[in-house]
């Protein structure tokens, strides 16, 4: 299973806070990989870069630049759970877009191609990050070959 990171913030001594498209919050500390990857030091000599990660396209990942980048699953593993969002009506509709995407196999780029949907619109639905309107989710399900189903029911007390 892949982790998905919805936010990133950049903390005091090197450390992150990433919240997951769960609502999962993990602090990872960035020092931990000094010694296994020599070009993290620069993070520690450059603080303003430091301050400038961000989440990649998809969410799989984040990255400084182009040398410097993390896979969400490494922050997933390594970092220390430090809480939990509640997942909101977006994430879940996130949530389920990724899983009905994965189960036709599909990319996000193809899913765009067969939509007509810009693929950094796509990612941002799947992080979250936007308030699709139904007009949109049903091309999404049109470009899946699937049909969207709607429910109501009672909220859990």
């Amino acid at each position: 299973m892949y982790h998905k990171i919805k936010t990133i913030k950049a903390l005091d001594n090197l450390k992150l806070l990433a919240v997951f498209q769960d609502g999962t919050e993990k602090e990872y500390n960035v020092r931990a990989l000094d010694s296994i990857f020599p070009q993290f030091k620069e993070l520690e000599k450059n603080p303003e870069l430091f301050a400038q990660v961000k989440v990649d396209v998809g969410g799989y990942g984040i990255s400084w630049n182009d040398e410097l980048d993390l896979a969400a699953d490494e922050i997933w593993e390594c970092g220390i759970t430090v809480g939990k969002k509640e997942v909101g009506l977006a994430n879940m509709v996130a949530e389920r877009l990724v899983s009905a995407r994965d189960s036709v196999g599909m990319t996000q780029c193809r899913l765009a191609e067969e939509t007509g949907i810009y693929q950094a619109d796509i990612s941002k639905i799947e992080r979250g990050l936007a308030n699709p309107s139904l007009l949109t989710l049903q091309r999404l399900a049109d470009g899946m070959d699937m049909e969207i189903v709607i429910e109501f029911v009672p909220k859990r007390k």
